[in-house]
């Protein structure tokens, strides 16, 4: 079963798609890449965007009270949100290159390279992340999309003023 909440089904998406895409275009003795370069897509994918429609916060104004109630958008994937797909994508990644370092050649040198690849993925979002998660968050960074939400029936008042009970007797359902 997965769970998501937002756009967070997107990652996994992407993930496949690429995976579908890169499977019949690479050899067949390059399959660990054909898994590897998509994890890498995806968290690219994850992680931008992540930040990005993360970062929106929605403003509604209640009409009774003249408040405004702010709600931030929320993207994730098995509860973690899409940027942390961004760092969690590239460590699965390096997992697969390490274990098919015993590789000759060309195809040695090409695990290397994606294994730096990699590392310089982890790097650069783990240091954004830990920037973004660190600094005091103002309301003007947020995107503000600014809605009106319908004024909400008060049950209790309706109750209250339209008493439906008023002739039942309250004793017929005691037990006798």
């Amino acid at each position: 079963m997965i769970v998501w909440s937002g756009r967070g089904f997107l990652s996994l998406l992407i993930l496949f798609i690429t995976i579908f895409f890169f499977i019949p275009i690479l050899p067949e003795n390059y399959i660990t890449q054909s898994f590897v370069i998509p994890l890498y897509i995806a968290a690219v994918f994850s992680f931008f965007f992540g930040i990005k429609w993360n970062k929106t916060l929605r403003v509604f104004i209640d009409k009774e009270t003249g408040k405004e109630i702010n709600f931030k958008s929320n993207h994730g994937l098995f509860w973690i949100n899409m940027e942390y797909w961004g760092i969690i994508f590239p460590v699965l990644a390096l997992l697969m290159l390490t274990q098919s370092l015993d590789k000759q050649g060309t195809e040695f040198y090409l695990n290397l390279f994606l294994i730096i690849i990699g590392i310089a993925f982890l790097v650069y979002f783990t240091t954004t992340l830990f920037k973004i998660k660190n600094s005091k968050i103002s309301s003007f960074q947020f995107q503000k999309t600014t809605t009106e939400a319908e004024p909400k029936s008060s049950f209790v008042k309706q109750e209250i003023s339209t008493n439906k009970f008023e002739n039942e007797d309250p004793t017929k359902y005691l037990p006798k």
